[in-house]
């Protein structure tokens, strides 16, 4: 494949198309949060902040049951609000559950508005939230049937065309060379949560993700299938280099990209220790609590364990 191919000669009809629209798109919606730390007041979110609340997000998201399309809308919300807004710190955490409602709506999933408020704990009441969400929606233009580009889409993208390159050269599906769904889709929320990640453009952050990935399979495949499969890998590594020229990605900014990305998940494989965490406290009626009093200052004594 060179650079300069025209559009009807790639595998996916339209798909160079496509990518063009996603990047006509995907320039309004970038979210350059390095910028939001510039000229920053004391008492205003800080990008520390912002991962944080991302967390926050992602919690949300699994205790909802919700799929990653929702977190990574959530996510794109918030950011885009950070980077137009100069936000308040005591208003993040309902900014963060109003972004998640948001995102709820746009991809069609009822959540209780009740529960939303209660579980993340926040102070703020369930007309607040609806408040900032109405804010939300008007800010970011979301109520005239606005195209929504974010990282997901050029993944889905990118991953369909190099779908049907691998079909092309007999491989059964890139799931075969590292490239699984699911475990693409976790890393992405995982990667998401670093701003220094978030700030690079979503087709900088997707191909690089697949990038990542072609090389964890590289270095943990049997050398039998490496080798194997050594032919079709050059082709989607072809393909991927293609797809940047494509998308007019600076090699310096991949690069910086592919190096942030790469170190995330380095340490998330690792299972350190994170530094942000959702505070659960439990929450007792004043019958429950008059009827337990008894029982705060019980404790047992238990014998010691002789050690030999």
């Amino acid at each position: 494949m060179t650079p300069n191919r025209r559009d009807r000669d790639w595998p996916v009809p339209d798909a160079i198309h496509q990518i063009k629209i996603a990047l006509v798109h995907g320039e309004e919606m970038g979210t350059n949060l390095l910028a939001m730390s510039r000229d920053q007041i004391s008492g205003e979110v800080t990008l520390a902040d912002r991962d944080g609340a991302v967390h926050l997000l992602r919690f949300l998201k699994f205790w909802f049951n919700l799929p990653s399309a929702v977190f990574i809308t959530a996510t794109n919300l918030l950011d885009r609000f950070l980077i137009k807004m100069k936000v308040q710190q005591r208003y993040l955490t309902c900014l963060v559950i109003s972004c998640m409602n948001v995102a709820s709506d746009l991809h069609h999933y009822n959540i209780d508005p009740k529960i939303l408020v209660s579980i993340s704990q926040s102070k703020c009441s369930v007309k607040d939230m609806n408040r900032m969400s109405e804010i939300i929606k008007q800010k970011l233009d979301l109520g005239n049937g606005k195209v929504l580009t974010n990282v997901l889409d050029y993944l889905n993208q990118f991953l369909d065309l190099l779908e049907t390159v691998a079909h092309q050269f007999h491989l059964k599906s890139v799931s075969n060379v590292g490239l699984e769904k699911d475990e693409l889709l976790c890393h992405l929320e995982v990667i998401m949560c670093d701003s220094q990640c978030a700030s690079a453009k979503p087709a900088v952050i997707a191909l690089a993700l697949i990038q990542n990935e072609f090389e964890r399979f590289m270095s943990c495949a049997i050398p039998d299938t490496l080798s194997y499969h050594s032919f079709e890998l050059l082709q989607l590594f072809t393909t991927v280099v293609d797809l940047q020229l494509i998308c007019l990605i600076v090699p310096v900014e991949f690069t910086s990209c592919h190096k942030i990305i790469k170190d995330s998940l380095t340490s998330y494989d690792k299972h350190m220790k994170s530094l942000y965490r959702q505070n659960l406290l439990w929450r007792y009626s004043s019958r429950s609590l008059y009827t337990t009093r008894s029982a705060w200052k019980y404790f047992k004594s238990l014998n010691t364990i002789s050690e030999e």
